[in-house]
């Protein structure tokens, strides 16, 4: 196997779980259109696809939305903060909640950020992922 272009473009973990979750699908349509044979594939990819949803479905990518990701990674990138494309993927990874969690993931957090940035960027996160539900509640 040849790699023909390293690194074309960086996946979220939301979207290699859609990703997966509408491959399984399709599958799932061909059998039940065409039967069985019509839908070979390579013994082990069911496999892969399983262990791959199995693992997604533990992190934040289950509790995103198409919308609220292009939101998140709207607001990011507008940001005069001037993230790294690999920092911005790995805040919409895994959603950090606080500022320690934050810090892993922004290399020099302390030294290029303030309190009041770092404060920001918490609640950019929060208010772009939060639930439908959640909004509904505090409209009320």
């Amino acid at each position: 196997m040849k790699i023909v272009e390293p690194c074309e473009a960086m996946l979220s973990n939301y979207e290699v779980l859609a990703h997966i979750q509408d491959v399984k699908q399709r599958y799932r349509d061909q059998v039940a259109e065409q039967g069985p044979a019509a839908a070979m594939k390579p013994g082990n990819l069911e496999t892969v696809m399983k262990e791959i949803i199995d693992y997604l479905s533990t992190t934040a990518a289950t509790a995103q939305t198409p919308e609220a990701t292009a939101k998140l990674v709207e607001e990011l990138a507008k940001s005069p903060l001037q993230f790294e494309k690999i920092e911005v993927l790995m805040m919409l990874n895994h959603l950090p909640k606080n500022e320690t969690e934050l810090d892993v993931l922004i290399e020099e957090l302390e030294s290029r950020l303030s309190e009041e940035q770092i404060t920001g960027i918490l609640n950019t996160i929060r208010s772009a992922t939060r639930s439908k539900a959640d909004r509904d509640t505090l409209e009320d």
